[in-house]
């Protein structure tokens, strides 16, 4: 099923998926997948409703979690994607799914540094993420850092050519290096700004925040079973 979800065929998935809901009402992991399938298919209501529904079976299964805070990103809830996120942060470090994500929900707010910190974490766990160059460029940009932020959306580029979110994030950079356009500016912009919510949430009581680091910018991600974000 997993397959077929990555090959872009939720929709052949689901109905299978669903089957097996029914007859294992209590494998996370089968909810866990049926929750990516709707996702996939733009359905997020239902995406959340499933991996909640995984988290009940076994509130330790990471995937599940990622999942939905990924979905509850899609719906507009970004802050309780942060917290997801973050709960999943407090006991792995190291996973870059949940740092790619937690960057892309704050984008979403218009945090641009610490958006730029989460995908700096990502891009420094999986050099291979493009989602993770792309929000990272997206962020860097924001912050005035023009020409930084145009290697980021070229290596996310190079990782992904067709990425229409990519694409559009290089012409947009572009015009901000041209010569009339002022190369750096103190304050985050919120012009561009993918999508507004309301608050959503609070970060779990000893949960990790961003973790800044010494360095430069490093490469990108490719984010897996993600979900695609609501335009």
């Amino acid at each position: 099923m997993a397959a077929l979800i990555m090959k872009g065929k939720a929709g052949l998935a689901l109905p299978e998926l669903k089957k097996l809901d029914r007859r294992y009402p209590d494998h996370a992991s089968v909810h866990f997948l049926t929750g990516i399938a709707y996702g996939k298919l733009g359905m997020n209501e239902e995406a959340v409703h499933e991996e909640k529904q995984a988290l009940s079976n076994n509130p330790q299964y990471v995937p599940a979690r990622i999942s939905l805070g990924i979905a509850e990103g899609n719906t507009g809830h970004f802050k309780q994607e942060i917290r997801e996120e973050r709960i999943v942060l407090a006991s792995d470090l190291k996973n870059e799914s949940a740092w790619e994500a937690t960057g892309w929900a704050y984008a979403s707010l218009a945090k641009w540094s610490l958006a730029r910190e989460a995908e700096e974490q990502a891009v420094r766990l999986n050099p291979f993420d493009d989602q993770a160059h792309m929000v990272l460029g997206i962020s860097l940009a924001h912050l005035g850092f023009y020409q930084e932020a145009l290697m980021e959306e070229l290596k996310a580029k190079k990782l992904n050519p067709k990425d229409g979110g990519t694409l559009r994030a290089i012409t947009w950079i572009k015009t901000l290096i041209a010569p009339e356009h002022p190369q750096k500016h103190e304050k985050e912009d919120q012009t561009i700004n993918p999508l507004l919510a309301p608050d959503q949430g609070d970060i779990p009581q000893g949960a990790p925040g961003i973790i800044p680091q010494s360095g430069g910018i490093n490469s990108g991600n490719s984010g897996n079973l993600r979900a695609p974000a609501r335009p």
